[in-house]
């Protein structure tokens, strides 16, 4: 799961930085070059100056952060040209492959499949007070949550549930970190970046609600709930579905990347005054975005469930609730 995200995150990603000039392009005229470079500064003070990186590309911000994803730009810039690329098409997939949002996304996938590998192999029936008992007592708790969000037989969706709450709370938190990003909130000038992670989270969730309605209730039942009740009504009910699924990744999508991402630019904001003031205004403001990042996570996870849900439910409801009663009549 984690690494399908990272995939969707970088088949999303586009390039965020700008056209270099050409070494053989015929010099302008000294007064022309001049004021190009003038309205070019002006155009980007208007459009970039209150945006995140203070309207520069990431690859000329110099934190470390940047710097580690700007070595791995130049380091793998040789290998794409090796491969046949031209060398300004390898710089510009390197460029775009190793922005820090994207670099960060796989952190954070290659730290969480650590975590789990780690865990998994310190199981024991015997509950421990350590790291493996914190996660077992988590995973223990989202399993819960999934189940009670979707119905009974629900637990059978926790790991990818789990997998979406786990990943979007650290996402969130992340922009937190001093000298990091947070890849579900980033925007850098006119490009708002995160929305190529949280659409990419919204696909992949939208996705599987869509393959559990098909493998739970069957194609015939799964097409019956776009054409509704009644029936006959179902020129008007299918693009009216149609167009409701439409929106569901996309209100998934904008509402994470603008939560997080306006959080986030009040925090620095906040940060920039203390040292005007001298008063850790941010301070609050942090200690409440830890809770509200993990709130984001809880409301796509549980939108993601009651679209799993409402799946279910129509199709209970078409062919009645004996579905219920059948394991536990069986049983008795």
């Amino acid at each position: 799961m984690s690494a399908l995200l990272c995939v969707f995150a970088l088949v999303l990603a586009g390039p965020p930085a700008q056209a270099e000039a050409d070494p053989h392009q015929v010099e302008q005229p000294h007064d022309a070059a001049a004021a190009e470079a003038h309205g070019s500064a002006e155009h980007d003070g208007e459009g970039h100056g209150e945006s995140h990186g203070h309207g520069m590309p990431w690859h000329e911000q110099h934190t470390v952060f940047n710097r580690l994803c700007l070595l791995l730009r130049n380091t793998f810039t040789p290998i794409f040209d090796a491969l046949g690329m031209t060398p300004e098409k390898a710089k510009a997939t390197a460029t775009s492959v190793f922005q820090p949002f994207v670099v960060m996304t796989w952190l954070m996938c290659g730290g969480l499949i650590w975590v789990a590998s780690y865990v998994r192999r310190r199981l024991s029936r015997i509950p421990k007070k350590d790291t493996t008992g914190f996660v077992e007592m988590c995973a223990e708790g989202l399993r819960n949550f999934t189940r009670d969000a979707i119905g009974p037989g629900g637990e059978e969706h926790a790991p990818f549930i789990a997998t979406l709450f786990i990943f979007i709370t650290l996402a969130n938190w992340a922009g937190l970190v001093p000298g990091l990003i947070s890849p579900v909130g980033v925007s850098e000038g006119d490009y708002l970046l995160g929305l190529n992670t949280t659409f990419a989270l919204a696909l992949v969730a939208i996705i599987y609600v869509h393959y559990v309605a098909i493998k739970k209730t069957g194609v015939k039942s799964y097409l019956g709930h776009f054409v509704g009740e009644p029936w006959w009504l179902f020129p008007i009910n299918i693009p009216i579905h149609i167009v409701g699924e439409i929106a569901r990744p996309l209100s998934l999508a904008f509402r994470l990347f603008g939560n997080v991402g306006g959080e986030d630019k009040v925090l620095h904001f906040l940060a920039i005054t203390m040292f005007l003031i001298a008063i850790p205004l941010h301070t609050p403001m942090t200690m409440f975005a830890v809770f509200t990042g993990m709130l984001q996570a809880y409301v796509f996870t549980a939108l993601t469930c009651s679209y799993i849900a409402g799946f279910l439910e129509h199709h209970h409801e078409v062919h009645g609730d004996d579905t219920h009663d059948e394991p536990a009549a069986a049983h008795a």
